[in-house]
C-alpha cells in the first residue's frame, strides 16, 4: 500500500498542476479580454469621431458650394437690377438678393462653426489615436507574454500527463475511484500528507493510534475530519532519497 500511496501522491501533484494551469489560463484569458475590450472601446471612439469629422467636412463643403453658387446668382441679379426700369420688378428682385445674401451669411457662420468643431475633433482624434496605438502595442506585448508562458505551462503539463498515464496502472481501480470522488468534493485535493501527526489538508491532529497505523503504511487511511486519503510525509522523503541514491549510483 505504501508505494501505491506514494504513486497516488505524485498523481495528486500532477492533478494540481493541471488544475492550476487551467486556472492560470482562465485568468490570462480574462486579462487579455479586458485589454482587448479597452482597445476595442478606444477604437470605437476613434471611429465615431472620424465619422463625425467626415460628416462635418461633408456639410462644410456642401455649404461652401451653396454659398459659391448663390454668390454667382447674386452678382447676376445685381447686374440685372441696374437694367430694370419697372419698380415692382425691381423691388421683388431686390428682396431676392437680400434673402440670398442673408442665407449666405448664415451659411458662412455655420461654416465657421463647423471649422471650429473640426479643430476640436482633430485634437481629440490625435489624442485617441496615440492612445489606441499604445494600447494596441501593450495588448500585443501582453498576448505574446501570455502565449509564451502558457506554452511553457502546457509543455510541462504534457510531460506530467504522460507521467500520470505511467503511474495510473499502479493504482487499484477502487482506490483511484475513491481518490477522484474525494478530489471532486474537496477542492481538487483527494490525498494529503501527514506531518508530525497533523493532517495537512485540514490541520487536524490525528488520534495517536491512527497515526501509528499510518506510519506502518500497510493500509489505506483517511483523515477523520476532512475524509481525504492520508499518507505519512516521511514515506515521500524516503522515496525521494532512494531515488536520488539510485540516480547517483555508478
Amino acid at each position: 500500500m505504501r508505494q501505491k500511496l506514494i504513486d497516488l501522491h505524485e498523481i495528486q501533484k500532477i492533478d494540481l498542476e493541471i488544475r492550476d494551469t487551467d486556472k492560470n489560463r482562465e485568468a490570462f484569458e480574462a486579462c487579455l479580454q479586458e485589454l482587448e475590450n479597452s482597445v476595442k472601446a478606444v477604437r470605437t471612439e476613434v471611429e465615431t469621431l472620424t465619422t463625425q469629422r467626415e460628416d462635418n467636412l461633408r456639410e462644410a463643403k456642401t455649404l461652401e458650394g451653396t454659398v459659391q453658387a448663390e454668390n454667382i446668382k447674386i452678382r447676376k441679379w445685381e447686374t440685372r437690377l441696374n437694367e430694370i426700369r419697372n419698380q415692382r420688378e425691381y423691388l421683388a428682385l431686390s428682396r431676392e438678393v437680400e434673402a440670398s445674401k442673408r442665407a449666405n451669411r448664415e451659411a458662412e457662420e455655420r461654416i465657421l462653426e463647423l471649422m471650429a468643431h473640426r479643430e476640436q475633433l482633430d485634437k481629440q482624434l490625435d489624442v485617441l489615436q496615440d492612445r489606441l496605438a499604445e494600447e494596441e502595442v501593450d495588448c500585443a506585448t501582453e498576448r505574446a507574454r501570455v502565449e509564451r508562458e502558457m506554452k511553457q505551462s502546457n509543455d510541462s503539463v504534457a510531460k506530467s500527463t504522460a507521467r500520470r498515464e505511467i503511474l495510473l496502472p499502479n493504482i487499484p481501480v477502487g482506490l483511484l475511484k475513491k481518490y477522484d470522488s474525494i478530489r471532486k468534493a474537496r477542492h481538487g485535493i483527494g490525498l494529503v500528507t501527514v506531518i508530525d501527526g497533523s493532517c495537512q489538508g485540514c490541520n487536524m491532529r490525528l488520534p495517536p493510534q491512527l497515526y501509528n497505523i499510518l506510519q506502518r503504511g500497510d493500509t489505506l487511511e483517511q483523515c477523520p475530519a476532512c475524509q481525504r486519503i492520508i499518507v505519512w510525509d516521511n514515506f515521500l522523503h524516503q522515496e525521494s532519497d532512494d531515488r536520488k541514491g539510485a540516480e547517483a549510483a555508478p
